[in-house]
């Protein structure tokens, strides 16, 4: 008996029937259905525990009988990582989501008597459709039942497949957790607007909802920094953010969220706004089930390193989407009608309009990246699935976040519901400086438009803000956690322009223990160094600092895995990212690569090359041995043909070599380096004896990527007091709700 597959199905009827019993208290308040509806939730509660708790044993203690210890887990791991199995997964991802919609649950259940009903009803709806997914993909189910071809029945493999290397970092340790409990919350939010338009209370929801709407922005927004510093540290491509397309689709639901959180501000201060902001809170739910159908279904394993692979689960995640988005519309649509907003006052120049101006901006932001994300799909309909490159993300964002900047700068200095063009005086000196910072960055090297303009009304934002917390300081008046954040945000942007737009980097190729002088720095490549779990690392000395990046081969992912080597100072970090070691018997040769077609001809120094075709010539070879030569014509500049040589590839075995030929009249020799079977194309390498005198010559050489990331702390820091303006926003909140 599988007591963990069992508890599935329990869970599930457990939430329904609470559902039933809190919508028929709602209808009909009875007390004993209230009681009931409790009970049920508890008992779904105990049973999602119960099913976490079993998962992470099964974990610790290698029960890999379970599909699911046994995919994403091994005896190497150590227990950190061990741990971090438990969501590297779908079906561990899905269950923390239950862990932490129960636990939302409890906190509603304690806070909100009133709404507790609707709300919980509409929570539990969507927990349960989660249950269902995890009917389908449960965790505890057997290999033998997976995979009966590769274990028989009741056959335990003695180790697993192991954790991606990829995430074995302590950042992907934490993200995913914070990242997943922003995704969760959203459907709190949700369930404020569908209570919202149930009980056509369109106005007193968002009083209720405001801490939670915190708690959204604050820990999306926190996990989709953890995943860039991850990125950056980790994967070795020398940036924080590249626009991919599952990166994107935790970032959309945050901008509505934040485009939200601004529509409730105006809509505490004067009423309006209340049909956009359900509509908003609807959509941001939604957004967040379309991301799980975009990471998890498979759709986007060709175009994102990020993305689940191909699923099972493609039409559970396509009903949960559509389902969850006929009933957010159709509520909305039913109701629209009767909601009533109160007309902006106080004419043009207002704190209200210029917010949301803000707003708007940033929902244009997101409904654009989602076009650029969802492009896969929408193309596939029409043809062949592509996607759109960085250049449309980068366009379309630096002038919003120019308008962005601007609007954060003037709006905490006007007045609500009055006309405040008179204020726009007192921050004449902020863009004073804001101009005289733009030219030092331009003095600097800062020559293009947008990024400069970016830099300036940033700077304008950033200083504005500072004075309205200065002030507020000095009056002991502790509630400035929206302007600290808008302080943060300001300093993004800068770390982002200036580290991502004014970066340089150069490719070099280090001799071992020869010094070079590269973009103002000594590098000596002093070796790989062996490590006890095959995780191998270059060591780099950098001036008189030692510093290793990550270089090793993986078993699980067939491939080279590399990790930056990052030193950090106060004006920008030194970026060391390692690409190939090559030994030190390949040294004592020198050459370029040559791409040929078939029939196709190409210069070479005095000769022309002309690929002719491949030769087949497998005699006095074993069975299963391959020897392919391929035929070349050299020619001299007139066309003249000087001979026909034909280096090749052999494989024996699992064992493959190159046979080189010498190029007629020269000490050159030439080697196929790759075939390319899908394209036609080969790829030779003409090679030539490398002068004893080299550096190069018979020494190990390590190329790398050596990038200079100016300004990035500045970055860093404004993720923190962004992280930080959140946090004092939600306590403020928390205090004022206790008095």
């Amino acid at each position: 008996m599988n007591i963990g597959i069992i508890a599935t199905p329990l869970t599930f009827i457990a939430l329904i029937l609470s559902v039933t019993a809190y919508y028929l208290y709602y209808r009909r308040n009875e007390e004993s259905t209230l009681s009931l509806a409790r009970m049920s939730f508890y008992t779904a509660t105990v049973l999602i525990l119960f099913q976490a708790a079993l998962l992470m044993w099964g974990i610790l203690t290698h029960h890999f009988e379970w599909n699911y210890v046994f995919s994403y887990s091994s005896r190497e791991l150590s227990l950190y990582y061990l741990i971090s199995t438990f969501w590297a997964g779908q079906e561990g991802t899905f269950l923390l989501w239950l862990i932490l919609g129960q636990i939302y649950g409890l906190v509603i259940i304690k806070n909100r008597k009133e709404d507790e009903p609707l709300i919980m009803s509409f929570m539990l709806l969507v927990q349960a459709f989660i249950v269902l997914i995890l009917i389908k993909r449960n965790p505890f189910t057997f290999v033998w039942d997976v995979n009966p071809g590769a274990f028989p029945y009741g056959m335990i493999p003695a180790n697993g497949n192991g954790l991606n290397p990829l995430l074995q970092d302590p950042w992907m340790t934490i993200h995913p957790p914070i990242l997943f409990s922003g995704y969760s919350s959203t459907m709190i939010i949700f369930a404020f607007a569908m209570t919202a338009l149930v009980k056509r209370n369109y106005n007193k929801w968002i009083h209720s909802a405001y801490p939670y709407l915190i708690f959204v922005n604050l820990m999306l927004g926190t996990g989709i920094i953890l995943g860039g510093y991850w990125a950056y540290t980790t994967l070795g491509w020398g940036g924080f953010w590249g626009w991919d397309p599952v990166e994107n689709s935790s970032l959309i639901p945050w901008l509505t969220s934040l485009a939200l959180l601004h529509g409730v501000i105006v809509q505490r201060k004067q009423n309006g706004l209340q049909k956009t902001n359900i509509f908003l809170a609807l959509l941001t739910f939604v957004l967040v089930l379309y991301a799980s159908l975009l990471t998890r279904s498979g759709i986007l394993t060709d175009f994102s390193v990020h993305s689940f692979g191909a699923s099972d689960l493609d039409q559970y995640l396509i009903g949960l989407v559509f389902l969850f988005t006929a009933i957010s519309l159709a509520a909305y649509l039913f109701r629209v009608k009767d909601i009533r907003s109160e007309q902006a006052r106080g004419g043009l120049v207002t704190r209200e309009t210029f917010v949301i101006f803000g707003a708007l901006s940033i929902l244009i932001l997101a409904l654009l990246t989602f076009i650029g994300t969802s492009s896969p799909i929408i193309t596939s309909i029409f043809g062949n699935a592509s996607n759109v490159s960085t250049s449309y993300y980068n366009t379309i964002a630096g002038p919003l976040a120019i308008i962005i900047g601007l609007l954060i700068g003037m709006a905490p200095i006007l007045r609500w519901r009055q006309e405040s063009g008179d204020r726009l005086k007192a921050v004449l000196i902020h863009g004073i400086f804001a101009l005289i910072i733009g030219g030092f960055a331009y003095a600097l090297g800062a020559r293009k438009a947008v990024s400069l303009m970016i830099i300036m009304v940033s700077s304008f934002a950033i200083l504005v803000n500072s004075q309205i917390i200065v002030k507020k300081l000095i009056r002991k008046n502790y509630k400035f956690g929206g302007y600290l954040t808008h302080v943060g945000i300001g300093l993004m942007m800068i770390g982002i322009v200036i580290s991502s737009v004014y970066d340089y980097s150069k490719k070099v190729t280090l001799p071992m223990d020869t010094p070079m002088n590269v973009l103002g720095y000594k590098l000596n490549y002093e070796g790989k160094i062996p490590a006890a779990n095959g995780k191998d690392r270059v060591k780099i000395r950098v001036n008189s600092k030692t510093m290793f990046a990550k270089f090793y081969w993986s078993e699980y992912s067939r491939a080279y895995m590399v990790g930056p080597a990052v030193k950090n100072t106060v004006l920008h970090d030194l970026y060391i990212s390692p690409i190939q070691i090559i030994p030190a018997e390949k040294n004592r040769r020198t050459g370029q690569q040559v791409v040929l077609k078939k029939n196709e001809q190409k210069a070479f120094e005095n000769y022309i090359l002309e690929f002719d075709g491949y030769e087949m010539n497998n005699h006095q070879m074993q069975a299963g041995d391959i020897h392919l030569a391929t035929v070349l014509k050299v020619l001299d500049k007139k066309g003249n043909l000087l001979g026909t040589i034909k280096p090749a590839l052999t494989m024996i075995g699992n064992k493959k070599s190159s046979i080189s030929v010498p190029l007629p009249g020269t000490e050159r020799a030439v080697s196929i380096e790759r075939i390319n079977v899908e394209s036609g194309k080969i790829t030779l390498r003409i090679s030539k004896p490398v002068d004893k005198a080299s550096p190069y010559y018979g020494k190990e050489l390590l190329a790398a990527e050596v990038t200079i990331k100016p300004m990035i702390n500045i970055l860093w820091i404004g993720t923190i007091l962004m992280i930080i303006g959140f946090l004092m926003t939600m306590y403020q909140r928390r205090t004022i709700r206790k008095a």
